[in-house]
């Protein structure tokens, strides 16, 4: 299939010239004179690079490639000047806007069709690379996916695969110590698959707006049999306009991943009017910083790689925002990593 170029060059002569030219080495070669008709050509039919002269009436060649460089369907489209002089300013304009090439009037027909190829070449190349970036950020979010999903359920499969065939020779208390370990990796594989669902459908998340329990009441709903572990710095208790769901999902998040990833008791809570922060002692990062919450992002993965989807914060963030509260996580001066709650003041 031959190259598509598009010539822009308001002189006709010039302009067939140039056509012959390319034409000569094989290219389909399309014509405009002047760019807001090479604008319209290129909003209408694909081509694969723009040959452009610089001065022309209507829409100059800096005009024109601005605004393909600011089309996100044309943005790595090679774009070659051409033009009787080159100024130095209007080399780096030109360069800086993402032009590929500079050639000179009257030019050689080898100069010509070199830097067509070279252009084309470039933007291979430039495309291979993105796809390949892109390829591996989606391979790794599979991976990742796959993995997380993977090991619990494997992990269930052989201890009941042991049970089915040796369940006579299993004594009470390996029993029991196979049971509850099946059981932990049946809670962690839900936990996994509803989170999955949760973000799958979070975009058309709608909260049930009503005044929720205290949240010191929440607290306790989701201690369980860690309570132990928590020591309150601070405990004025408080009351909010809340998805009473999306807070007990969030509360239980946090307590969980503190209770996950602290090296060390206790876990600290303050809970003072609009503002719930929880702390735990780490060792996974080793300096102080805001702490960026995505999804699917997990923390020195290979150290931590049973330790889900790294979806759990992420949700508690989106719900909170919907909720018209924040939640922001960072690292402090003595590593512990805090997670900061704040709820909107209801008597507002």
């Amino acid at each position: 299939m031959s190259i598509k170029l598009l010539l822009v060059e308001d002189e006709i002569d010039l302009q067939q010239n140039i056509k012959d030219i390319l034409e000569i080495y094989d290219f389909d070669v399309t014509t405009a004179d002047n760019g807001a008709i090479a604008l319209d050509l290129l909003k209408k039919h694909d081509f694969d690079l723009v040959i452009s002269d610089i001065m022309m009436p209507e829409m100059d060649g800096f005009e024109l490639l601005t605004e393909v460089r600011n089309s996100k369907n044309l943005i790595n489209l090679p774009f070659i000047f051409l033009t009787a002089k080159v100024e130095k300013d209007d080399l780096r304009k030109g360069m800086e806007s993402g032009a590929e090439d500079y050639l000179t009037k009257p030019v050689h027909a080898k100069d010509l069709v070199n830097a067509v190829n070279t252009a084309i070449e470039k933007q291979k190349k430039r495309e291979a690379w993105l796809n390949q970036k892109i390829t591996d950020v989606l391979q790794e979010e599979r991976n990742v996916k796959y993995h997380e999903l993977r090991t619990p359920l494997f992990g269930l499969m052989s201890i009941l695969e042991l049970l089915t065939g040796s369940l006579e020779s299993i004594d009470q208390d390996q029993l029991k110590e196979l049971l509850e370990t099946a059981y932990t990796a049946s809670k962690r594989l839900n936990t996994s698959l509803l989170n999955l669902a949760k973000y799958n459908a979070v975009n058309s998340y709608e909260p049930n707006f009503e005044m929720t329990p205290s949240i010191r009441n929440v607290l306790e709903c989701n201690f369980s049999s860690t309570s132990n572990r928590f020591e309150f710095i601070e405990e004025r208790d408080f009351q909010t306009y809340f998805d009473i769901e999306a807070l007990d999902f969030i509360i239980k998040e946090l307590i969980t991943n503190a209770t996950k990833f602290a090296i060390e008791d206790p876990i600290y809570i303050t809970l003072k009017p609009q503002s719930l922060i929880i702390a735990n002692q780490q060792k996974i990062i080793s300096k102080n910083q805001d702490f960026k919450i995505e999804a699917f992002i997990q923390v020195d993965r290979k150290y931590h790689e049973q330790q889900g989807l790294g979806l759990g914060l992420y949700l508690c963030q989106i719900y909170a925002e919907r909720n018209n509260a924040s939640l922001k996580a960072r690292i402090s001066d003595d590593l512990m990593f805090i997670v900061e709650l704040n709820f909107p003041d209801c008597n507002n």
